[in-house]
C-alpha cells in the first residue's frame, strides 16, 4: 500500500516508486513566484495504490477565484475518498460512474461554501487585497480536476480496467509501450471548465472515459497540470532528468506555474 498527498507549500522532486503490481513517478512544484513569495501552492496531487488498484486525483485551483488552493485540496480529498469506495465492478460502468460522480460534486458544494464562508484569512494581509478577496469570496472557491482509478483484472497480461473523469485542462495522455495511443482531448474552452464551491460544475458536463469504451489496450498513463505543457509535444515518455530539468526551468519563466506529475505504469 502507498498514499500520497500534496504538501500545497512543499516541492516534491520527480520521485519512482514501485509499488506491488503498478510503477509510478510523481511530482510537485510550487510556481517560481510562489516559491519566492513562500505562498501556498494552487495544485493539489493525490493517490492510493493498494494491491491491484490505483486511484488518484489532480486538482489545479483557480487563482482568480477565492483562495483556489482550498477548492483544490477539498475537491481533491473528496474524489479520493469516493474512487476508494467504488468497487471493481461499479467501476467497470463508465456512465454510473458519470451519474454518480456529477451528483457527488452537487452534493459537496453546501460543505464547500461552509467552509470557504469559515476561512480566516491571514492577520498579516493588506487592508486592499482583504477587500479583494472578501469580495471573491461571494462567488467562492474553484479548481480544475482530473481523477481516475485503474484495477488490474488479470495478472498474467496486465489487462486493466481503467475509469477516468476531467473538467479543466488538465493532461491526461496514454500509452502502450512507447506508442501514445491516446490524449484526453482539451481545447482553449476547457479552461474555463472547473468545480465551484458555490456553484457546482461550471462551463459544461464532466468529460468521461474508460478502457471498455476505448476498446484499445494501453499500460501506461500521464496526468499532469498545465504548468508542466512543455511536454505536451514530446512524442516519447521524457526520463526523470529531463522532468526534472524542465520543472527547475520552469520556476524561471514569467508565465511559470505549479506543476503536478503523475506517471502509472502496469
Amino acid at each position: 500500500m502507498f498514499s500520497f498527498a500534496s504538501d500545497q507549500k512543499t516541492e516534491i522532486p520527480i520521485t519512482s516508486v514501485y509499488q506491488e503490481r503498478f510503477t509510478f513517478r510523481y511530482g510537485y512544484a510550487r510556481a517560481g513566484e510562489t516559491q519566492q513569495a513562500d505562498d501556498i501552492g494552487q495544485d493539489y496531487l493525490a493517490f492510493h495504490t493498494e494491491e491491484k488498484s490505483f486511484q488518484f486525483v489532480l486538482c489545479d485551483g483557480v487563482s482568480l477565484s477565492f483562495c483556489g488552493n482550498i477548492a483544490a485540496q477539498f475537491l481533491a480529498t473528496k474524489l479520493l475518498v469516493w474512487l476508494r469506495s467504488v468497487s471493481v465492478e461499479g467501476a467497470r460502468d463508465e456512465h454510473a460512474m458519470a451519474a454518480a460522480l456529477d451528483a457527488h460534486l452537487t452534493q459537496w458544494v453546501d460543505e464547500a461554501t461552509e467552509m470557504v464562508n469559515a476561512y480566516r484569512l491571514p492577520r498579516a494581509l493588506s487592508p486592499l487585497l482583504r477587500d479583494v478577496l472578501e469580495e471573491k469570496r461571494i462567488n467562492g472557491s474553484e479548481a480544475m480536476f482530473v481523477c481516475g482509478r485503474v484495477d488490474i483484472i488479470d495478472d498474467w497480461s496486465k489487462q486493466a480496467n481503467v475509469f477516468l473523469a476531467c473538467s479543466g485542462d488538465l493532461r491526461v495522455r496514454l500509452w502502450e509501450g512507447t506508442q501514445e495511443i491516446f490524449c484526453l482531448p482539451y481545447d482553449e474552452g476547457d479552461q474555463y471548465q472547473r468545480w465551484s464551491t458555490k456553484k457546482g460544475l461550471l462551463s459544461g458536463s464532466i468529460k468521461t472515459a474508460s478502457s471498455i469504451g476505448m476498446g484499445q489496450p494501453f499500460n501506461r498513463m500521464l496526468v499532469y497540470s498545465d504548468g508542466l505543457a512543455a511536454i505536451d509535444s514530446l512524442r516519447s515518455i521524457p526520463k526523470t532528468e529531463r522532468l526534472q530539468n524542465l520543472m527547475t526551468e520552469s520556476f524561471s519563466s514569467p508565465t511559470s506555474d505549479d506543476i503536478s506529475f503523475l506517471d502509472i505504469a502496469w
